[in-house]
């Protein structure tokens, strides 16, 4: 490097600076404005880190989707502590738990009005038991934000308890609902069923953080899933709806797509339908029967904002979502870290599965490496070297610290609360002198088209953790490439020196 001319790196640097502003001013003579997130939405994506509790009459019959058949006789938790279930998250460093109050079975974790599938027809607290409600108070008293898991277009108890025969899942059971709407009155039935319970969870626990609305949009579903979005968008306004307000990344291996832009355009135009496909963007075969196998990297052009959030059990656990005796075991704390790097470290959310077991408690194995997760993630992340945590405009926006550190990791966030912008950048260390490109050794050794195994320097977005060779310097550099339009807007900027393994 010392051989380098400093005329010559200026020369590149200035052309570059140029480069990007041309293309800036000539997409602002376009008038181009890009997609903003909602207040909500913002907050959402500070959260970074849900808990996903799948629990109800599947852990006592041994299914993973429920048949809608199977007695409400066999539910019966006799040690069902809720709050140990909040606990366990808080400890993962959850900032929102998500409950799946009625899953695809059908059978509800709350007396509802609508059906006589609950759990007031079971052993649990002779019948007086309501689960929502404890569950609710838990993440109150602990200061976690609640989330709700309920699918309105999968309710097999609603839609297929009169069929006498093998229920499955995916296409299966997807041909024996197409035969059962055509029964007269059945499908006005069935919607009228999903919107009171949509009424009662969203009216009767107070106000509601967050609720997964499993198979939102589904094709040939569009009847029942919008009038449930015009109703939660009434009942719950501050709520952050899954379908409008999130979206999911294609899989449930804690693989996000890279780059990635929360902007999307979707496939009629209006909020109301899923991500259209971009020229490169793909569908992938996936796990047991996932619906929502679309990868798709969003449009930084689109006219909607929505959070990517990847949901993941196979990721943190073996096993299916729900638990499964000798099955549902921890994999290893460097997976689990490995899932953090190439979900959060790459701008997306992630909700970690901690499936409570037959005694109503999540198993021990599970709360152990939820707490080691934690613990790891705070470890590296609370003690920067250096940072920047105000809002910096500009091409080029440099950190500076007052004694030479080895740095290995930066962490950029992006102003995106005025849209995400920044399409490509490169990070530098002033080291003896000179400017030098960090190389980023962002691996994911399980990542497979059309999931990028070594990302670079692309997309920001809410925040990009990068992965460097180490280097000694008391300097660091970004420098943007690629704006969409308008000026780059850096959030937080931050160097650590972290023990990767």
């Amino acid at each position: 490097m010392k051989f380098i001319s400093q005329h010559y790196l200026l020369i590149v640097l200035l052309g570059l600076l140029f480069s990007c502003n041309d293309s800036e001013n000539k997409l602002n003579k376009s008038n181009i404005e890009l997609a903003k997130p909602s207040a909500k939405q913002l907050a959402f994506a500070d959260w970074e880190v849900g808990a996903f509790l799948h629990f109800g009459l599947n852990v006592f019959t041994g299914q993973e989707h429920g048949d809608g058949k199977e007695s409400p006789q066999q539910f019966n938790p006799t040690e069902l502590d809720a709050e140990q279930w909040v606990l366990a998250a808080k400890a993962l460093g959850a900032k929102y738990a998500c409950l799946t109050v009625r899953h695809e079975g059908g059978f509800c974790l709350w007396p509802s009005k609508t059906t006589d599938y609950t759990i007031a027809n079971s052993p649990y607290k002779n019948g007086n038991g309501d689960i929502a409600r404890e569950f609710v108070d838990a993440c109150r008293k602990h200061d976690m934000k609640i989330g709700f898991y309920h699918t309105s277009s999968h309710d097999a108890h609603a839609g297929l308890s009169w069929y006498d025969g093998y229920i499955g899942w995916a296409d299966n059971r997807d041909s024996l609902m197409n035969i059962a709407f055509k029964r007269p009155g059945l499908k006005e039935r069935y919607k009228q069923v999903q919107q009171e319970q949509m009424r009662e969870l969203l009216t009767d626990y107070g106000p509601i953080d967050f609720m997964w609305s499993d198979h939102w949009g589904a094709p040939g579903t569009e009847d029942i899933w919008n009038p449930i979005t015009d109703l939660v968008a009434d009942l719950q306004p501050n709520m952050v709806f899954m379908g409008p307000e999130t979206w999911v990344p294609g899989n449930e291996s804690g693989l996000v797509v890279y780059p990635m832009w929360n902007a999307v355009s979707t496939i009629d135009g209006t909020n109301y339908s899923r991500p259209a496909a971009n020229s490169k963007d793909a569908s992938v075969e996936n796990d047991y029967g996932l619906l929502e196998t679309e990868v798709r990297t969003g449009n930084p052009y689109g006219k909607f904002w929505r959070v990517r959030e990847c949901t993941t059990h196979w990721a943190f656990h073996e096993g299916g979502w729900f638990w499964h005796p000798e099955v549902t075991l921890p994999r290893s704390l460097s997976e689990h870290v490995d899932l953090y790097y190439r979900t959060v470290g790459l701008g997306a959310n992630t909700i970690i599965n901690l499936p409570p077991d037959n005694r109503g408690l999540i198993p021990d194995t599970i709360v152990t490496a939820a707490k080691m997760f934690g613990d790891e993630i705070k470890k590296r992340f609370s003690y920067p070297i250096a940072e920047c945590d105000s809002v910096k405009k500009g091409n080029v926006i440099e950190l500076k610290w007052e004694n030479t550190k080895t740095i290995n990791t930066v962490v950029l966030m992006e102003n995106i609360a005025n849209g995400q912008r920044i399409a490509k950048y490169t990070l530098e260390a002033f080291v003896e002198g000179f400017w030098v490109v960090l190389e980023p050794v962002n691996h994911f050794s399980i990542a497979d088209p059309p999931y990028n195994p070594n990302p670079g320097y692309e997309t920001i977005g809410h925040k990009k953790i990068d992965r460097v060779v180490s280097v000694k310097t008391n300097r660091l550099r970004f420098r943007c490439l690629k704006s969409v339009v308008g000026v780059p807007e850096i959030r937080k900027m931050q160097v650590f020196n972290i023990d990767h393994f």
